[in-house]
């Protein structure tokens, strides 16, 4: 009894593990940052599957609305990663709360990221950024990751 307690206690942290780093110019930095299936990065983005990450963040201020902003770079070339307009709005996919949002709120943002089947095999590195309905970051992170064939 005490073993399946002790295993479905630990097996959330070796299935997930935050994997988010800074971003630059100062931004808000996400408090935790969970890719469903990667422990450390670089994260492998498999060709044909959504990613789906967990975003754990407190507001510092009073917030309407939010949307996320993806930019990728690979191979030195940076670039928008459009996501899908319903995975765009940020305050869709809040867990347990909804926009608007007060200030020093802490809030868990379910964020999907389709990897399309056409993309190439690449390292890169993807910044998430959430910014508000005045496009000032309320909360942002960076993660490492390699696109990867299905199996």
């Amino acid at each position: 009894m005490i073993r399946a307690l002790l295993l479905i206690a630990l097996v959330p942290a070796f299935v997930y593990g935050n994997v988010g780093r800074a971003c630059t110019n100062g931004r808000p930095q996400a408090t935790n940052v969970n890719l469903v299936g990667c422990t450390a990065p670089p994260c492998d983005l498999i060709r044909g599957q959504d990613v789906i990450a967990y975003i754990d963040f407190t507001t510092d201020r009073a917030v309407t609305s939010m949307t996320t902003v993806p930019t990728a770079t690979a191979l030195g070339i940076t670039a928008p990663y459009p996501l899908p307009a319903e995975f765009a709005d940020t305050c869709a996919w809040l867990e347990g709360s909804s926009c608007p949002l007060s200030a020093n709120e802490d809030v868990t943002y379910r964020l999907t990221i389709p990897v399309l089947p056409i993309y190439p095999l690449v390292s890169l590195s993807i910044e998430i950024d959430i910014v508000d309905e005045n496009n000032q970051s309320v909360s942002c992170f960076v993660v490492d990751a390699q696109v990867v064939p299905a199996n």
